[in-house]
């Protein structure tokens, strides 16, 4: 019998259609919504619905109401208790800790990041794994495009970075994704207005990768998925041990679509007085 684990806090009514399908994930589209039907090894976010006991390869039709939703023929029965919630609250965090904690998680991105992932914005390093003259000049773009975008010039440097990249969604996108979501902690943490460099962000990127768009608008309104959400609390919150963990949950994400939002994420974090100056 097929159970909904979880299903998420943005998720729109309508009647959906197949956009992409994967091994363990089936995007649907209705206008400009996107709804995910996952297992339980992907977990929880804002447009994400978790099942078991189905095969998502014969998964083929999706309508969202207000009490349920059809999956195929099936009427399932949203139960309230199953909504995931996405955002995250910034209250009572121990600013010395979560320094600590943030330096610690830069130093776990850049132990187990993917080769071909973003990381050689923290470690020059990592550089000699683009040998191709594309490669090459992929990476001196993301080199000058995040040193605008933490400057006076950083819609500029979003607009270098935005829909480039490997992957299904691209690394400039996951990166920005990762920015978007910082500039909300740091909005709640720090008790700040940052509403206009948000919305500029966002509003550049926007562009016509359907599932990209879902992501940064997620991202934008400071909703995480369940694996990036376990992330941020461990750094506002929690310890090493944590931040081992849940950076291991959001690497195995993709190709390289985790780690490069982790990057983003982070650098947001650590260099998000240019943005707060400038924006």
């Amino acid at each position: 019998m097929i159970k909904i684990i979880s299903y998420g806090d943005r998720l729109e009514k309508g009647n959906y259609k197949i956009h992409s399908r994967f091994k363990k994930a089936v995007n649907f589209i209705s206008r400009e919504s996107i709804a995910t039907i996952v297992n339980e090894e992907i977990g929880s976010g804002p447009i994400n619905i978790v099942v078991n006991h189905v095969n998502l390869n014969n998964i083929w039709s999706l309508t969202i109401n207000d009490n349920c939703l059809l999956l195929n023929d099936t009427r399932l029965d949203v139960d309230v208790s199953k909504r995931f919630i996405s955002r995250i609250e910034c209250e009572n965090v121990d600013r010395g800790n979560f320094n600590r904690n943030l330096d610690f998680f830069e130093k776990c991105l850049i132990e187990i990041s993917p080769p071909k992932s973003l990381i050689f914005l923290l470690d020059d390093n990592r550089k000699v794994n683009f040998k191709t003259s594309f490669e090459k000049e992929f990476v001196k773009r993301f080199e000058i495009g995040t040193t605008k975008i933490f400057s006076s010039e950083y819609i500029d440097g979003i607009r270098m970075i935005m829909g480039a990249g490997f992957g299904f969604t691209p690394s400039g996108d996951d990166f920005i994704c990762g920015l978007l979501i910082a500039l909300n902690i740091a909005r709640k943490l720090f008790k700040l207005d940052l509403t206009e460099p948000i919305n500029k962000i966002y509003n550049t990127v926007r562009g016509n990768n359907s599932i990209s768009n879902a992501f940064l608008l997620c991202a934008k309104e400071g909703m995480m998925f369940e694996k990036f959400k376990k992330l941020v609390y461990s750094i506002l919150y929690q310890g090493i041990e944590e931040i081992i963990d849940s950076n291991s949950g959001v690497v195995s994400v993709g190709e390289t679509s985790g780690a490069d939002m982790g990057i983003g994420f982070l650098m947001g974090l650590k260099k998000r007085s240019a943005i707060l100056i400038n924006g």
